[in-house]
């Protein structure tokens, strides 16, 4: 008993094999992990952009309605890669008499998505009789691969831009 025994604790064949079977568990998780750490910033940057994009094309109009913002919103989600459909809010700020003041607010887009509360945290110090334009997006995210502490949640992505060629973006 002692001899096979003995010969058995010589022998090391297989050995990397069962190494390769403890590990590789611990590996795939590192590589599905670091894919999908990956596919959310590269979401997030796309999302970002896309906010600030949709933002400087509706400061280059003189006028806002409906129609515009539904090509807004298809835009999003065209450019990014989301899990539904996204909702969009955008706003005319303007400053009066010391205060901002919202003169519209338009919502298009998905309504099972909740909006956070309009705040004028964002808007930068403007001129009195100014307005800025505000843009916010809600895109669902799903990670790639669920199990690593975040599969669903949404993207909020604001922007603040001056209507370029008006004082006032009017909503018709």
């Amino acid at each position: 008993m002692r001899k096979l025994f003995g010969y058995w604790r010589k022998d090391e064949r297989g050995v990397s094999g069962i190494e390769f079977a403890l590990l590789l568990p611990l590996l795939l998780a590192l590589l599905l992990g670091t894919v999908t750490i990956f596919d959310l910033f590269r979401t997030a940057q796309s999302a970002e952009k896309s906010t600030f994009s949709v933002g400087d094309m509706i400061s280059r109009h003189t006028s806002v309605d409906t129609s515009l913002l539904n090509e807004m919103i298809t835009f999003v989600e065209k450019t990014v890669s989301l899990s539904d459909k996204a909702r969009m809010r955008v706003s005319s700020i303007s400053k009066k008499s010391g205060k901002l003041n919202l003169d519209w607010s338009k919502v298009v887009g998905n309504t099972a998505i909740t909006l956070d509360t309009l705040t004028y945290d964002l808007v930068p110090d403007i001129a009195e009789g100014d307005s800025v334009i505000l843009t916010e997006t809600y895109m669902p995210y799903r990670a790639f691969v669920a199990g690593f502490g975040f599969d669903h949640f949404t993207f909020n992505n604001k922007a603040v831009h001056r209507p370029r060629f008006v004082g006032k973006i009017a909503f018709q």
